[in-house]
């Protein structure tokens, strides 16, 4: 983490940070911005979920297709 991110713990710096947004972005724009920055946090938290379903579903997969390799390794020996 860098050492400018880590001094916005304070609320003195998030009121500084809430104020200059309201003067730069306009008090009927900040509820616009903020919705959709939540939207976008949103489709991104899905989007992880989806990648993460899909990697275990592959792994799962890989571990099926090897123990089946593995049986019929151990039946081609056994006979």
């Amino acid at each position: 983490m860098t050492p400018h991110l880590a001094y916005l713990g304070s609320p003195t710096h998030w009121f500084i940070l809430f104020a200059v947004a309201l003067i730069v972005f306009g008090a009927k724009k900040l509820p616009e911005i903020a919705r959709n920055l939540g939207k976008g946090m949103g489709e991104f938290k899905k989007a992880r979920r989806e990648f993460e379903n899909e990697l275990k579903k592959a792994e799962k997969e890989l571990e099926n297709a090897s123990s089946s390799e593995e049986k019929k390794d151990d039946a081609e020996k056994s006979a």
